[in-house]
């Protein structure tokens, strides 16, 4: 009869024998095999189709990861990029046909099988190797096999490599590549391309459904958009309802953006606008793509229009997710005004000149709001009698100590004698006056506006202020106007032509953004000054644009 102990240490054997075969059997390749089903791999019987193949590996970015580093060639697969992630490093392998060291020996069905069910054949068993998802079979395992087909059959067209690529250095657990076989078992759900995202029938009226297809093929298999532009769980999955929804970038360089049709996503982008963005790298507020996108897009522009097109009407249609980036804030649909606690002003202070340098018969420049006195003494005056605005060009007729005489000329329309306009029949606003300085205005000729009948009177005043806000170079406060709006309007509008409003235009058109923008009503004077002064209609007499003196040294 056994002894205890001898039975005890059988036990313990069978228990870990049955544990062995058991993981063996959970982590194996073949079992995912076995529980799902893909469309079987195609036919070599007929001829692949190079073109398309070619198509397939733009689209499916191939060279991106696994271009030979150190050169530019998108056709020499040697590998050797690294990819730094919470993981550990992945080492973009060899994937060129060198029969050595690259995927030269490996059958279509081989090939087939590593690009759609994530399994090489190079495992030290005979159920071959799992690899790991940085690799992105989870989309790529949606391709048709004749796309495998005509993939595998342009690659092998291509020159080999035989760069030596070293083996990954991931932390424990995700070492222990075996493993990986449970999260596929988990994680690769085995779906057609046609199995994910939104019902066809919920789609817009106006949507084309063959486009949509055909996007949603693309996007959702070999573009595999859904891998970089989705956050992950700590198993590397990405969660079902924040698919499109942005993340941290894997190599920890900064957020990859939401997508998705919604507020904190591309909501605001249209179709065309999201084809031509793949197309030319430039989104629609003028920005261009930098970073691993900018590789990417030198992938897009290579596809055909229609296929962007596709892309674009799939991607504009995919399910929304509220999901802002980090430090971002959830949109505000209230008409209350919030301030973030992380904003931060840096914006340039106005230009002005050092006020010990003005004196008189100098020409000034107003750059921010001041304040005017028909008294020399200032500081006895019980209130301001009116004030000069942003822009306003003045002669300096005396200077006491710091405070200056200064006087304007411009011009009143009749009925109006509390605002100085710097030209006729133009709403160009110098001044505003109080009743004293209204006293103090003296009145010229009266002139008729010809192309409004409205009677002019030609004004000047003389007032006084202090040396503070003022500048003795028009050209620089033009330069710091255009160049704020450069940094600000002009994401989303270019600077116009000189001949594309009237100065009066100006006035309501300005206005009716100032409320989207963080401008002091002093930048806001300037900048609407300096757009009205380069308008059709009080452009330079000389003509030549006062914008091209202005703007130099500003960014175009």
């Amino acid at each position: 009869m056994p002894s205890k102990r001898k039975k005890i240490s059988i036990s313990v054997a069978a228990v870990a024998a049955v544990g062995a075969a058991g993981f063996l059997v959970l982590t194996s390749p073949w079992t995912w095999s076995l529980t799902h089903s893909l469309p079987p791999t195609a036919s070599t019987d007929g001829p692949a189709d190079i073109e398309n193949g070619k198509r397939v590996f733009v689209a499916s970015d191939c060279a991106t990861c696994h271009a030979t580093t150190g050169q530019d060639s998108h056709e020499l697969l040697g590998g050797g990029k690294v990819l730094d992630t919470e993981f550990g490093k992945f080492h973009m392998p060899n994937i060129s046909p060198d029969p050595e060291h690259g995927i030269g020996n490996w059958t279509l069905e081989e090939f087939d099988r590593s690009v759609r069910e994530g399994v090489s054949p190079d495992g030290l068993l005979p159920d071959g190797k799992n690899l790991y998802p940085a690799f992105p079979y989870t989309s790529y395992q949606r391709l048709k096999p004749e796309d495998v087909r005509d993939l595998y059959a342009y690659m092998m067209t291509l020159p080999e490599s035989g760069k030596v690529v070293p083996d990954h250095e991931l932390k424990f657990p995700y070492n222990l590549r075996r493993g990986i076989g449970v999260w596929r078992l988990v994680f690769l759900d085995g779906k057609s391309a046609a199995e994910i995202g939104g019902d066809i029938a919920d789609l817009p009226e106006d949507v084309d459904h063959a486009r949509y297809e055909r996007g949603r093929y693309l996007v959702e298999s070999a573009a595999h958009c859904v891998e970089c532009h989705s956050p992950r769980t700590f198993m590397g999955n990405i969660p079902g309802g924040k698919r499109y929804a942005g993340g941290p970038d894997p190599e920890g360089h900064g957020y990859i953006p939401n997508i998705t049709p919604d507020e904190t996503g591309i909501g605001f982008w249209s179709a065309a606008a999201i084809a031509n963005y793949l197309h030319t790298g430039v989104n629609p507020i003028g920005r261009e793509s930098g970073g691993d996108m900018a590789e990417v897009i030198e992938n897009t522009l290579q596809l055909p229009w229609e296929d962007l097109q596709a892309m674009a009407t799939y991607l504009n249609n995919i399910p929304a997710v509220d999901a802002p980036a980090p430090g971002m804030p959830e949109p505000n649909f209230t008409e209350e005004v919030v301030m973030l606690d992380t904003a931060v002003d840096n914006r340039p202070p106005l230009p002005t000149s050092d006020p010990q340098q003005i004196d008189e018969g100098d020409t000034v420049f107003v750059a921010g709001t001041k304040s005017l006195y028909t008294t020399a003494e200032l500081e006895k005056a019980e209130g301001e009698d009116g004030k000069l605005l942003g822009g306003t060009q003045a002669r300096v007729v005396a200077r006491q100590g710091d405070k200056l005489q200064l006087e304007i000329d411009g011009w009143q329309p009749e009925n109006a004698p509390s605002v100085i306009y710097q030209a006729i029949g133009q709403r160009v606003i110098m001044a505003a006056l109080g009743d004293d300085a209204v006293a103090a205005t003296e009145h010229g000729e009266v002139e008729v506006d010809p192309n409004t009948d409205q009677v002019w009177r030609p004004v000047t005043l003389q007032a006084w202020s202090d040396a503070s806000e003022l500048n003795l170079d028009q050209e620089v406060l033009w330069s710091f106007s255009e160049n704020a709006y450069q940094e600000s309007c002009s994401s989303c509008h270019t600077l116009a032509e000189e001949d594309h409003f009237t100065a009066n235009q100006w006035v309501g058109t300005l206005k009716s953004m100032k409320r989207f923008t963080s401008f002091t009503d002093d930048e806001y004077r300037l900048i609407l000054s300096y757009l009205q002064n380069h308008s059709s209609d009080l452009g330079s007499e000389s003509g030549e644009a006062v914008v091209e003196h202005a703007g130099e040294g500003v960014p175009q």
